[in-house]
């Protein structure tokens, strides 16, 4: 299924790892950002699994990025710079 959105967390905006059926393979990644939340389920065939640990992988690296440069420029903002 293809989809595509754009959101700004709020103050209220949470990330975190959800159980949403009976099954360990069910979990998923829940992102509540104030009234709307998104959540990213893991693939039920543990075949896939593979595959969506490659793509955390990559989410958990383009957070790792988006902190990084938000950071330096909150350092640099209060530097006056």
């Amino acid at each position: 299924m293809a989809f595509e959105g754009t959101w700004t967390p709020g103050p209220g905006a949470v990330a975190e790892v959800r159980n949403v059926g009976r099954h360990v393979n069910q979990a998923a990644l829940v992102m509540t950002l104030d009234s709307e939340s998104l959540a990213i389920v893991a693939p039920r065939g543990s075949a896939e699994w593979p595959e969506f640990v490659r793509f955390l992988r990559q989410l958990r690296d383009g957070a790792d990025e988006m902190i990084v440069f938000f950071d330096t420029k909150a350092m640099f903002a209060e530097r006056g710079e």
